[in-house]
């Protein structure tokens, strides 16, 4: 017999039975010197090699066993009471709202939102979709954890964590079902790619597991990741996490600006009873929300579309003004987001390609020509793209390599070649990406009411908004978008 045969005989053996379990579990709670003193005859004693028995301890102290010499603490993670009667939910969602922004200083429809998520966390089983709340900032002192700890006393089974390791959050919403509440995400997610596909993981509910192997034999596992999670972070979440996100986007105050202060530890008497009352809202309208096919606004769509949906769902059945409300916070805030998301500024770049070949009405163009242009373009991000510095060629290829578009060696008009692109290799990208393109040359799509909408504050010691002038677009005139809205609506 060899070595692990014998080792895993005695396993067999005592593991099973009943009478060596009391001296296991004993062994595991042992402080280590203890064990090591007790480890020589207790292997005699239960006929067993030294080797296994360590192991067989180890696996107890990792299943709970002598937790208490380990350092740490065990989490109590309970569902709320629910409110003793049925609840009016336009009147809690608003007064929701009214409290984050008593005590954290942003818009009104970024404290719609919050209040909206609040009920989601409450709601989650009838969710198909789980968006992230991600809470930034530029820089420090912004609200983010005053945020945070507010609604550690509002959602249910919080679990807050100032720092989290992968297999920490797979094994923790596996266990317990928590609401992740993770603060100073910017000092450690970046960093950890395997941590970042946990939480995307988490997005929907058909995908939300991973797969581990565990014990000796490492068997296979499935552990589920689906659950309510908000992530503060300065900064930005990288684009794989912000395409499922809501984004509350906080500032530091101005000098005439001021909130009530906010103790996680002291949350105002009411904090409990909102609570109670949102579970009870929540478990009242479990199969309407699941059942819900709410309308959601064309200018929402792909993911912006489906991270709002389970929150509209919510808002309809509360009823109300929280319908309207719901979708003029959803468009507001995913607007907010278009400019610098990374889907709108590769989309740009095609469109400023576009016209680029276009214009000069050639089939093949430099990497060096097309470079320049987009450097020259002021009103565009190309002309500072990276430390101040212009868009280079290698950061072109970049951008354009997720279209399967890569630069080659292309012969020139006057019998040169250079490095660069064709026209022909484009095309699908145009074709994919930029949907309002008709075969004809886009014709500029003229503004004339745009003094109603004035481009700069107007008020006291502000510049006036600016008269009506000619906008240049990519788009086409009135053409139906994907959702049923015009491209004048949209604009």
């Amino acid at each position: 017999m060899t070595d692990q045969e014998f080792q895993q005989a005695a396993t067999n053996e005592y593991s099973k039975a009943p009478q060596y379990e009391d001296e296991l579990n004993q062994l595991a709670a042992l402080p280590p010197i203890e064990y090591d003193l007790e480890r020589d005859k207790s292997a005699d004693r239960l006929g067993c090699r030294i080797g296994t028995l360590d192991r067989e301890v180890a696996r107890r102290r990792d299943d709970g066993g002598g937790a208490e010499e380990r350092g740490g603490s065990t989490l109590q993670i309970v569902d709320p009471e629910p409110w003793h009667s049925p609840v009016d939910g336009a009147a809690l969602l608003s007064e929701l709202a009214q409290w984050v922004r008593r005590h954290v200083m942003m818009s009104a429809a970024a404290a719609d939102a919050v209040a909206l998520w609040i009920a989601h966390s409450h709601s989650h089983g009838s969710a198909a979709i789980s968006p992230i709340l991600a809470i930034t900032s530029p820089a420090p002192e912004c609200g983010k954890t005053t945020t945070v700890g507010l609604l550690g006393a509002l959602v249910p089974r919080p679990l807050p964590a100032s720092n989290i390791t992968p297999a920490a959050l797979f094994r923790s919403v596996e266990k317990w079902a928590p609401t992740l509440l993770i603060d100073e995400a910017d000092t450690f997610l970046k960093g950890s790619d395997d941590l970042k596909g946990i939480l995307n993981s988490g997005h929907s509910r058909t995908s939300a597991f991973v797969v581990r192997t565990v014990g000796d034999d490492h068997d296979p596992r499935t552990f589920g990741t689906w659950g309510p999670k908000t992530i503060a972070l300065i900064g930005q979440l990288p684009a794989t996490l912000a395409s499922r996100s809501i984004h509350i986007e906080l500032r530091r105050l101005a000098p005439d600006e001021t909130v009530e202060p906010f103790r996680a530890d002291r949350p105002p008497a009411d904090f409990d009873r909102l609570r109670q009352q949102a579970w009870r809202w929540a478990k009242d309208h479990l199969d309407e929300l699941s059942e819900s096919e709410p309308h959601v606004p064309g200018g929402l769509r792909g993911r912006a579309a489906d991270n709002w949906r389970h929150l509209l769902a919510i808002a309809d059945a509360a009823g109300g003004e929280w319908p309207v409300r719901a979708r003029a916070a959803a468009e507001t805030l995913a607007g907010s987001r278009a400019e610098g998301d990374d889907d709108a500024v590769t989309t740009a770049l095609l469109a400023d390609l576009r016209d680029l070949f276009e214009k000069r009405g050639e089939d093949r163009l430099a990497s060096s020509v097309i470079v320049k242009h987009l450097g020259a373009m002021e009103e565009r991000p190309w002309s500072e793209w990276k430390q101040g510095k212009q868009m280079s060629a290698r950061q072109l290829a970049a951008l354009l390599k997720p279209f399967k578009v890569e630069p080659r060696s292309i012969r020139l008009s006057d019998n040169k070649t250079a490095k660069g692109y064709l026209l022909k290799d484009l095309r699908d990208a145009f074709e994919r990406y930029l949907p309002c393109q008709t075969g004809t040359t886009s014709q500029a799509l003229t503004i004339t009411d745009l003094a109603g909408n004035p481009s700069v504050t107007a008020g006291s010691g502000v510049t006036d908004g600016k008269a009506a002038k000619r906008l240049k677009t990519n788009s086409c005139d009135a053409v139906p978008g994907r959702m049923g809205a015009t491209i004048t609506e949209v604009l």
